[in-house]
């Protein structure tokens, strides 16, 4: 794929490749180690526009973004828009220059709320929770699906609403509400949006190697991907994309992803936050079904990370 920068109102990326805000997996422990890889901007965990008004620790955790809020844009849902625009300018996000709307998360919880997906069955709501967070005068982007159910297509009309409400970005999951994270990506959805707006266009969704993101750019001419569970299953598919050598190995990465936990919360809740990822950094390599049980078990940190070191050689 061609990387570039990107122009998102006034802020500047340093290249097109994002990593996906995913809940439960883009806290800051491993966002601080992936950034390491190479991406031009990060995203946190869907943060609830009506909880940063109410404050508690639960979002000072969800919004950290250490040394690195220049490539950290923050992402809250919510579904009325001075809610949405009082999170925009709350505390907790005055230092952040990029804010994303979720109109795209797919769980029961979220949608059953009217947040999210559901977003997508009511325009008007949408541009009015665009224009007031605009107001903030935030660099504000907007995350989508291209519909509810198979056959629905609504990229085209939410990506001009989005621009002419006043967005930024607009990044596409190229996925319906009940496809969920499965299933082929509608390239020619996410096409038609691009082609119907001048501000820049993510695609998103079954990105897992270099050629998925040279497939989804070239057929959807998007201006870059975002990339999610891939990043997850590959720590270094960023680093592959921009052409560069990682400068530490997967046994560095998944060690420092190790010490972040260690740092930002108490031992057992960083032990649990960890096994979520044994799956994936572990997945496809030969004679593993020990070692995961192993660490799966392990109480610890200096546990989990002997047993690392003992499996990884590099």
């Amino acid at each position: 794929m061609k990387v570039k920068s990107l122009a998102i109102g006034s802020y500047q990326s340093d290249n097109n490749i994002f990593l996906a805000p995913m809940a439960g997996y883009t806290d800051y422990p491993f966002r601080e180690v992936a950034l390491k890889t190479g991406y031009g901007l990060s995203f946190t965990e869907l943060v609830s526009a009506k909880g940063l008004l109410y404050g508690g620790r639960a979002n000072d955790e969800l919004v950290f973004c250490g040394q690195d809020k220049k490539r950290t844009a923050i992402q809250i849902f919510g579904s009325d828009p001075y809610s949405m625009r009082c999170a925009c300018e709350s505390e907790y996000l005055k230092d952040c220059q990029v804010v994303d709307i979720n109109m795209g998360c797919p769980v029961p919880k979220v949608f059953k709320n009217g947040d999210g997906s559901a977003l997508l069955t009511n325009v008007k709501k949408a541009s009015e929770i665009i224009k007031e967070c605009v107001k903030s005068g935030k660099n504000i982007t907007v995350k989508i699906r291209t519909g509810l159910k198979k056959g629905d297509d609504v990229a085209r009309e939410y990506a001009v609403m989005a621009e002419d409400s006043g967005a930024k970005l607009i990044t596409i999951h190229g996925r319906v509400r009940e496809a969920y994270y499965s299933g082929e990506v509608d390239f020619e959805a996410i096409k038609k949006a691009k082609e119907s707006v001048k501000i820049p266009v993510i695609a998103n969704g079954g990105v897992f190697t270099t050629a998925d993101a040279d497939e989804l750019m070239e057929k959807t001419g998007a201006d870059g991907v975002m990339i999610g569970r891939g990043a997850l299953g590959d720590p270094f598919i960023c680093a592959k994309l921009l052409g560069k050598q990682p400068d530490f190995t997967l046994k560095e990465f998944i060690l420092q992803h190790i010490d972040n936990l260690r740092s930002f919360y108490p031992e057992r809740r960083g032990i649990l936050e960890f096994r979520k990822f044994v799956s994936y950094y572990f997945r496809g390599a030969p004679n593993v079904k020990d070692v995961k049980m192993q660490l799966f078990s392990s109480e610890d940190f200096d546990k989990t990370k002997e047993i690392i070191s003992t499996f990884l050689t590099k």
